[in-house]
């Protein structure tokens, strides 16, 4: 599976979980009406923001914790793999336009990592520069 596929996969799991959003009172009223609720301060306290004017029952809240953690597990697996990771990268270098910028650094933390704790772990310093080195060399040609 190439990163695109497994990126695709994680959000259309994550895209199944259930939530709504609203950024602003008409849309929250809106929101709170389709779950059979109010803006009472009983209600209220039934859903939880889960950031980003994102918000779930609380009854729910386990499945995004759950998630959260296999999401997790899943990345660090899938990108333990040396081609995975250099897929990634490129996926990522092209993503965050490392072509215009040259600031290659921002596919690392698309990755979730640390530019200090990935350029520091020789395994993956190795496949951040072949990495960058195959995704410039495809531009060129």
């Amino acid at each position: 599976m190439k990163y695109q596929e497994f990126k695709k996969k994680q959000q259309d799991e994550f895209n199944k979980l259930p939530m709504k959003a609203a950024f602003g009172d008409k849309q929250f009223k809106e929101m709170m009406a389709e779950w059979g609720l109010t803006t009472s301060k009983e209600d209220l306290e039934k859903i939880c923001s889960i950031g980003a004017g994102a918000y779930c029952l609380k009854k729910d809240y386990h499945l995004f914790l759950v998630f959260g953690e296999r999401s997790v597990k899943e990345s660090e697996e899938f990108l333990s793999s040396d081609e995975n990771l250099v897929d990634a990268l490129k996926y990522e270098f092209g993503n965050h336009e490392c072509c215009l910028t040259f600031e290659f650094e921002n596919g690392i933390i698309a990755l979730g990592y640390t530019v200090k704790e990935f350029l520091s772990d020789d395994r993956k310093k190795k496949l951040f520069v072949k990495a960058r080195k195959e995704y410039i060399n495809s531009l060129e040609g």
